[in-house]
């Protein structure tokens, strides 16, 4: 506010500038947001400014008053000033050494700012060091405490601080009123002065991406007569994330102290999800260094294998595909081989298969569910959507997942698993089984078992066939043998038997599981070898167990489930089982069943059940695998574990394979908690001239037999449900339904399914299911409309954590041949 007098008398209408500078500590006025304003003064001659602001900087200013023609001013004296402390901050003097009874090489240093990150002046900082043990002393004062004021620029600075006689690591506080959190500088007081750091253990050394380092990160500091420095603070510093593969230490601690030794050991530390070679440095404030440590973060490579119905080529038509593909751990795929067989010229090239290219954040998955989708791109235009194959992937663990094809070029089901590489096959016994079409385009199974020897290069064994376009089926006990070639980078390899007359490849799991496909252009089948272990067998090998077996999508239509008790001394067994025989047009529920077993010392088994009990299914040949060992999740070595692969040998009738898992626990409070499900079904909604498969993975809890939450993908490109996307493809489909327990067959279970894609009411499924352990169990539909089957399983999710991820219209075609 100004006055303006004349001869002492007020002047009034006269105009009067206010101008504050235009630069460093000043204001703006609010009726034009800048730093000057003319005001017009009233009767008594005086002018008022509008409210005036003061800027960002801190300090003194003047403010000027002018009337034109006057040469005087009036001068108004302001200061900018910050506002209470709410932060103060460790600037400079943290992570030092010191000798013991030495003073530290600097000043601890704090800043302190308001809410507006101003810098606060003429706040009193108190900086207190422990009161026992490891600490030190303030010059000011000879105590563990003091406190100085902040300058101008919001910063105090402590006196000189000197070690006091104990060795070890501490921290100093600097708090300031108003501020809950304090600054903290980390010191360590050591019994020497430190000549070298050494890293002694941690390198060099390697972890899959988005997984914790096996081991710590380990280093050594002495003095110059190399004694142990004790007391010292040791940085562990890796790379920034931004420039790709590095380490994060948990709860971002990446400090640590030496102890009498000398020996600073590091926090665990877990790779991220870029793939790469690099170095984490460890070093001391006043010694030598650093320490390198090299670390690796490596890729995850997965297998895959399915089998279902194609669309393209003519279809439907059976087909085969397996594969493996490389990812880091943000959902880029980096590379992979597959290989593709519908037996109708449509193979992937031999012998070099297909190769997937790679792709950005191919894998894409929600963390909470373990669901979402893996585009493969390949060098094969006639594969998927010009040679772009989308699989629909729910994991049941980071190690498995059930997978579906999922880009409406066909459909089908199978899993996908975690890669342990090696460079041969591991010698030992296998079981093995595989299904699909013979040259007539008619189905076939094979089963037996074999061994590798001559480090992983030769094999032999016994294989059952079963072929529906033979003159007489099933063929029992027929020797064969034959040479494998080693895997290749991606686990792939060749297996060639005259006897067996397929040409077969295959990709490593691990040490006791490969996936297995024809590659013959007039044949296609898939399957898998289990190791069996190194002990053998005997009928008491086989205890009380669930099983599941299911013909493949171009055999005479049918899927069975069902659990037995055995009586191995006479080889005898007797249960329940449920089957559904769509083809043939025949269901038998909760059907008691018993018969006949044997299994001889290499594993080699069969199973008959009495004829008539269970429809047309009599003759099942069993071949059995390491009793340690999780058939549906290969990389699962604590649960679940044993059993035998499956197959039906009942000739023109019916074939199809399967596996028996030992059944542990059938308690409905086990049957409960979060499950990854899955199933393969063969459908004639519409007719058999629009196909009769479609496929489906999905996700949700089970909590008193209900199932809740649950979501999940449909691949369906022959258009079984009314609402199908036209790309044969639904998102979010919903599952529904209550599990309701036996009250006679403890482990079985019936629910009525109800599955919605959306823009359709649920279409219902009467399912029964069968329950080997709260981890593992089958479910089968037995609609009794006769309009569908499928066979599938539910299996209990574990831990998701560190998952690899990123975050067509309705065409007629050809019916299936019927015999």
């Amino acid at each position: 506010m100004a006055t303006v007098t004349m001869g002492g008398s007020p002047v009034s209408g006269a105009f009067v500038v206010f101008a504050a500078p235009s630069t460093g500590a000043s204001g703006t006025f609010a009726s034009n947001s800048t730093n000057t304003e003319t005001d017009t003064t009233n009767a008594s001659g005086v002018a008022t400014s509008s409210k005036f602001t003061a800027n960002g900087t801190l300090g003194a200013d003047t403010v000027t008053a002018s009337v034109a023609g006057v040469t005087a001013t009036t001068n108004f004296s302001l200061t900018n000033t910050s506002g209470a402390a709410a932060s103060i901050t460790a600037t400079s003097g943290s992570l030092q050494d010191a000798t013991i009874s030495t003073p530290f090489a600097a000043p601890l240093v704090a800043a302190v700012e308001d809410s507006n990150q101003y810098p606060v002046s003429g706040a009193s900082v108190t900086f207190t060091a422990p009161a026992s043990g490891a600490s030190g002393t303030f010059a000011s004062n000879s105590s563990a405490t003091e406190t100085d004021t902040t300058n101008a620029s919001g910063v105090a600075t402590s006196s000189k601080f000197t070690a006091d006689a104990t060795a070890g690591g501490y921290t100093v506080t600097a708090t300031v009123t108003g501020v809950t959190t304090a600054a903290n500088f980390s010191l360590a007081n050591i019994t020497g002065p430190v000549v070298s750091i050494t890293a002694t253990s941690g390198t060099p050394q390697s972890a899959t991406v988005n997984t914790p380092f096996a081991a710590p990160l380990v280093v050594t500091v002495v003095d110059r007569n190399q004694n142990p420095v004790s007391g010292a603070l040791v940085t562990f510093e890796p790379p920034a994330t931004a420039t790709g593969a590095s380490v994060a230490f948990a709860g971002g601690v990446n400090t640590a102290t030496t102890n009498a030794s000398g020996v600073a050991t590091s926090a665990p530390f877990t790779a991220n999800g870029s793939v790469g070679s690099y170095t984490v440095t460890a070093t001391v404030a006043s010694g030598s260094g650093p320490a390198n440590f090299s670390l690796t973060n490596t890729a995850i490579s997965f297998a895959f294998y399915l089998n279902g119905l194609e669309v393209v080529n003519g279809g439907p038509n059976f087909y085969a595909l397996a594969g493996s593909v490389t990812v880091d751990g943000n959902g880029n795929v980096l590379g992979g081989e597959q290989d593709y067989n519908d037996g109708l010229g449509l193979p992937s090239p031999q012998p070099s298969g297909d190769t997937i290219l790679p792709g950005t954040a191919a894998l894409t998955v929600d963390p909470t569910t373990g669901q979402g989708t893996l585009t493969l791109t390949t060098n094969n235009a006639s594969l998927g959507v010009s040679g772009v194959e989308t699989l629909g992937i729910q994991f049941v663990n980071t190690n498995h997942a059930l997978i579906v094809q999922f880009d409406g070029s066909a459909t089908s089901s199978g899993s996908m698993d975690t890669q342990t590489l090696a460079s041969t096959l591991n010698d030992g016994n296998y079981a093995f089984t595989l299904s699909g079409v013979d040259p007539a385009y008619l189905s076939i199974v094979l089963g037996g078992v074999f061994s590798i020897s001559t480090s992983g290069t030769a094999l032999q064994g016994t294989f059952d066939v079963d072929d529906s376009g033979a003159n007489a089926t099933p063929t029992l006990g027929t020797a064969f043998s034959g040479t494998i070639t080693g895997p290749d980078a991606f686990g792939r390899g060749t297996i060639t038997s005259a006897a067996l007359a397929v040409s077969l490849n295959y990709y490593v799991v691990g040490p006791e599981a490969i996936r297995i496909i024809d590659v013959d252009a007039s044949d296609s089948a898939i399957g898998s070898a289990f190791a069996q272990g190194t002990g053998t067998f005997s009928n008491a090998s086989l205890g009380s167990s669930v099983f599941g077996v299911e013909s493949n999508s171009f055999g005479n239509l049918y899927a069975a489930a069902g659990m037995f008790t055995t009586v191995p001394a006479n080889g005898t067994f007797n249960g329940v089982a449920d089957d559904n025989e769509f083809d043939n047009g025949t269901i038998v529920p909760k059907a008691p069943i018993s018969g006949t077993y044997a299994v001889s010392s290499n594993g080699y088994g069969s199973l008959t059940i009495a004829a008539g009990d269970l429809g047309d299914i009599s003759v099942l040949g069993i071949y059995m695998t390491d009793p340690l060992l999780n058939l549906n999740d290969p990389n699962n070595a604590t649960s679940g574990l044993g059993g035998a692969l499956l197959a039906d040998l009942d000739g023109l009738n019916l074939n199809g394979t399967g596996v028996l898992i030992p059944q542990t626990d059938i308690s409905t409070a086990s049957f409960a908690g979060n499950y990854a499900f899955g199933a393969q079904a063969y459908n004639d909604f519409h007719g058999a001239h629009f196909g009769w498969e479609f496929d489906f993975v999905g996700q949700g809890s089970v909590s008193s037999g209900a199932l809740s939450g649950a979501t999940g993908l449909v691949s369906d490109p022959f258009f079984a449900f009314n609402a199908t996307n036209p790309s044969g493809t639904d998102n979010g489909v919903k599952f529904t339904g209550t599990a309701s327990p036996d009250s006679v067959n403890g482990g079985r279970y019936t629910i009525r399914l109800g599955v919605a894609v959306p823009g359709e009411g649920p279409v219902d499924f009467t399912t029964v299911i069968y329950q080997a352990n709260g981890g593992q169990l089958f479910w089968l539909d037995e609609n009794t409309n006769g309009e569908s089957v499928f066979l599938g399983s539910l299996q209990q999710q574990g831990s998701l954590t560190g998952l690899p991820a990123a975050q067509q219209a309705l065409v007629k075609t050809r019916s299936k041949q019927r015999r």
